[in-house]
């Protein structure tokens, strides 16, 4: 990394802002703390609106619910409801704006800049209002940069007054720069940045642990396939990981599961039951940062060869090679939300799941669980060696029986070889690019130049 003079001066004040709204928002935000310069020492300052988490939880878990968020996201429903919520945050700056003085009245320096980092939109919004304050009544110079955590284009994510949005690539790019013309928004740039991956997860893997994550996948060996599942803030799946856990034991002892959750009043019966299984370790924190910190904690003592998730923020991990400490093979539950279908095409038109066509014929041969001819089989593998995810079936017996027809049949020891995620400094390919940390940290300093 180049160097970044402007963030480590004294006188730069860094703050992180995040909201609770499950733990995507925080994981980024902890990708690109842990990212950061040396000599920086940021000050992380989470949203007070703990309603955030309820809504985020009630729109995730119940059906009726889910649709109807669903549905106010796209088409007509997300025109009419986007300025009225970007109102809202707007005029209700007040908790943003105590804390952002006593920070300023607290620190023992005597900042000239501000560099506002936002993860949440909600943040992003009520940062940008208050920057023309800070400006005038605190004489100091201050800069927004807002990091879109999934790769879609909700108009919510269009934040007038922003110095710099990054988003995962150029079509969502081009499709929040066409929202604020024809809402007659103030223009703010937008650039593509690769997703900000954790620089823990992206490490190189030992050798020896590369050959542990292969042996892991083959069908013929004794070795413990150790799987992960980390549970989403708003605790989405929790029944069909239970079962899916146990019908992958049924189907083989070698499957040893860990799962990763926040310990709350409603995953504390499933946190129970899971304890109870000796297949299954638990690790567990009330804390959603130190829940990530579990998670990143668990790769790096052990070899995991499969990760069960929503196709979240977590989908970007698809970034990342097999031969990288956070490579996992990813299995994706359905998707919950329009940010999680949009994450699934951006992995389909990077090739890094299987068109839809190839991952229902998956589907059905895993099924029928048919004698394939040789023909057939080299074909699947040829394909799966471009490949860093699938997706699940509906239902949890029929997700394990295809995660186990996968293995059997030497799918995920293909995809294991996937290595075809490119790193060029132009073209679609950069958006594949697993440095976005230290792109991202690059471009800040060129904002604050």
């Amino acid at each position: 990394m180049g160097e970044i003079s402007k963030i480590t001066d004294k006188e730069t004040l860094l703050i992180f802002t995040y909201s609770p709204a499950g733990l995507g928002h925080l994981r980024v935000t902890e990708a690109l703390f842990n990212g950061i310069p040396k000599n920086t020492y940021p000050i992380l300052l989470g949203s007070q609106d703990k309603r955030i988490t309820y809504i985020h939880r009630v729109m995730s878990v119940h059906d009726i619910t889910r649709r109807l968020f669903e549905w106010l996201q796209i088409g007509r429903a997300e025109e009419i409801t986007t300025p009225m919520y970007r109102f809202y945050l707007r005029t209700h700056t007040g908790m943003l704006t105590r804390q952002i003085n006593t920070i300023i009245d607290q620190s023992f320096t005597n900042p000239q800049t501000i560099l506002i980092v936002a993860t949440h939109f909600g943040l992003a919004h009520q940062a940008a209002q208050l920057k023309e304050q800070l400006k005038k009544n605190r004489r100091l110079n201050v800069k927004i940069m807002v990091q879109v955590t999934d790769d879609s284009p909700q108009h919510i994510w269009y934040v007038p007054g922003a110095d710099l949005t990054l988003v995962p690539s150029n079509r969502t790019r081009d499709q929040l720069i066409a929202y604020g013309k024809s809402a007659n928004l103030a223009e703010t740039n937008i650039q593509i940045n690769p997703y900000p991956l954790s620089p823990h997860l992206n490490g190189v893997l030992p050798l020896n642990d590369q050959l542990s994550r292969f042996n892991q996948l083959d069908a013929k060996a004794n070795a413990p396939i150790h799987l992960v599942f980390p549970i989403s803030g708003a605790a989405v799946g929790m029944q069909f990981t239970r079962k899916l856990i146990d019908s992958l034991y049924q189907k083989s002892h070698r499957f040893m599961a860990h799962v990763v959750s926040r310990n709350a009043p409603f995953t504390q019966k499933f946190l129970y039951d899971m304890n109870n299984r000796p297949y299954v370790s638990v690790q567990t924190s009330g804390s959603d940062k130190q829940v990530i910190s579990l998670y990143e904690e668990l790769y790096s003592q052990h070899s995991v060869a499969i990760e069960i998730t929503k196709p979240s923020e977590q989908a970007f991990k698809a970034l990342i090679s097999p031969d990288k400490r956070g490579g996992s093979i990813l299995f994706f539950s359905n998707p919950v939300g329009r940010q999680e279908y949009d994450n699934l095409n951006f992995l389909r038109r990077h090739k890094l799941i299987p068109l839809k066509t190839d991952q229902k014929r998956l589907w059905n041969f895993a099924k029928k669980d048919e004698l394939l001819n040789q023909e057939v089989i080299s074909e699947l593998k040829n394909k799966a060696g471009r490949w860093r995810g699938l997706l699940l079936p509906n239902g949890s017996y029929a997700a394990a029986n295809f995660i186990w027809w996968c293995i059997r049949k030497g799918i995920l020891q293909s995809m294991y070889t996937c290595r075809n995620i490119h790193i060029s400094a132009d073209g679609p390919e950069f958006e594949l690019r697993p440095d976005g940390v230290e792109l991202f940290w690059q471009k800040a300093s060129e904002l604050l130049e």
